[in-house]
């Protein structure tokens, strides 16, 4: 194991390199800085003047978890607000983040993580029928494309039981709806058959993609190149300008947080009900 470099932000450099999948290195790179930040605000200093040390504080590893299962941390509004309380999944990747990094350089915590469980899940026909009812019916407040996206991917859920870090980096070529029986890709090389409703709901969705993506008449693209982007998901309204930089054209790759921010509003604009998309990745009796 390595000796600790001096910098904390070093440490946590170093760390999340340790880690071969781009999704894992994400998540742990998210909640260290996350950790980083409040720290250096707890101790009225510069995050990047915080040393190694000051992470595998025990003291404050544990005040930093407790202010972030309150939602004091929250860098985006949950359901109920601005500090919503962290959801037990999140703590236990916060959790397990820290302890693999103490672990990492000889000063092992070993806190307990909290035991994550999956919602109830919708029973199949439930599963079809919601999702019947939700492809048919856009939400008054929803942007209609966004709601056709939103609805795509949820199809998809159902019909493959996947789900969003396996939806989300589905392109274009994953979707093979001119066969006999289609089918989506997932993975290299792991094939899902479709029945006609999520197709029809996927043929929808990609004719609204070509048409945010596609070239404008007078050169102008919609998208990074016009009509080549490959992603499936794509962002359905401008975004927000940033830094005085103009607002970006719809049409461009849909982070994975967008995908989930969009299914949260319609459970509650078309449900009233916060269900979760995994709740529709339902389980056979049987299985």
């Amino acid at each position: 194991m390595p000796t600790p470099p001096r910098s904390a932000r070093r440490a946590v450099e170093l760390f999340v390199a340790t880690f071969r999948s781009v999704q894992t290195r994400g998540q742990r790179r998210t909640y260290m800085e996350e950790f980083l930040l409040f720290l250096a605000g707890a101790l009225a200093s510069n995050e990047r003047e915080l040393l190694t040390s000051d992470l595998l504080d025990e003291e404050a590893v544990l005040v930093w978890l407790t202010a972030a299962q309150r939602g004091a941390t929250r860098r985006r509004t949950g359901m109920q607000g601005p500090h919503t309380a962290a959801s037990v999944s999140a703590m236990a990747a916060r959790t397990t983040t820290i302890n693999k990094f103490s672990a990492h350089y000889r000063r092992p915590l070993n806190l307990p993580v909290p035991q994550a469980t999956l919602a109830d899940r919708l029973s199949p026909s439930e599963a079809v029928r919601t999702l019947r009812l939700l492809s048919g019916h856009p939400p008054a407040k929803m942007f209609s494309a966004t709601w056709q996206r939103t609805v795509a991917v949820l199809a998809l859920a159902v019909a493959t039981r996947r789900g969003i870090g396996d939806l989300h980096p589905l392109r274009l070529e994953d979707l093979e709806l001119k066969r006999r029986l289609p089918r989506v890709r997932i993975g290299e090389d792991e094939y899902f058959p479709l029945d006609t409703l999520t197709t029809t709901i996927l043929k929808r969705w990609l004719d609204t993609h070509a048409a945010l993506t596609a070239q404008e008449k007078d050169g102008a693209s919609h998208g990074l190149q016009g009509g080549q982007v490959q992603e499936l998901w794509v962002t359905t309204a401008p975004g927000r300008p940033r830094a005085g930089q103009p607002a970006r054209r719809p049409g461009l790759p849909a982070a994975r947080r967008t995908l989930e921010s969009a299914h949260r509003t319609l459970m509650m604009e078309a449900l009233g009900s916060p269900l979760l998309l995994e709740q529709f990745c339902s389980v056979d009796p049987d299985e």
